[in-house]
């Protein structure tokens, strides 16, 4: 489940698909080209959601090795090449339908995810970084806490606040 912050410091749903026309139409696109590759890429996606406390679409994609992505979202590229004639083009654009198939699976997933968006340096495009909400977020204000009760010698605080922290980060250690 996707989630915003509010101004009060709580927390309240985002219900709504990210430019939802567009995703539904890469979805056809890939349908015709693969009938299985969705659910390929979408379990792939799931995968990491869950073994992973924030991450960006690229990190779930990429191999590491310059553009080249995991072989559960080539074909992204490879249906859209076919509608295509400019491999850069569908280069872009399979990164696109691959950042709506994330939110897609981030706004429908049991886990309370943050997201904050910022320009991608060499294109027009934005990245969304995600956040688990309790594993990421609460659980480094968990261990902020702790240093600080720490600091002010309060050991036994500072151990249960640490403790919080390592349970709320537990899950993502399979």
């Amino acid at each position: 489940m996707l989630v915003k912050f509010t101004v009060d410091g709580g927390s309240e749903p985002i219900t709504r698909q990210a430019r939802e026309e567009v995703l539904e139409d890469r979805l056809r696109i890939l349908q015709q080209y693969d009938p299985s590759a969705e659910n390929i890429a979408r379990e792939a996606i799931r995968r990491y959601l869950h073994t992973n406390r924030q991450f960006t679409a690229a990190h779930i994609a990429c191999t590491g090795s310059g553009d080249e992505w995991h072989s559960e979202f080539e074909p992204l590229y490879a249906a859209l090449a076919g509608v295509t004639n400019d491999p850069q083009e569908a280069h872009e654009e399979a990164a696109k339908f691959l950042g709506l198939l994330v939110w897609n699976e981030v706004l429908n997933d049991s886990e309370r995810w943050h997201f904050t968006s910022y320009p991608k340096t060499d294109s027009d495009h934005m990245v969304t970084h995600y956040f688990s909400l309790d594993g990421h977020i609460r659980a480094n204000a968990k261990l902020n806490q702790a240093a600080s009760a720490r600091d002010h010698g309060d050991q036994d605080r500072a151990a249960d606040l640490e403790n919080t922290a390592r349970l709320l980060m537990a899950r993502w250690r399979r």
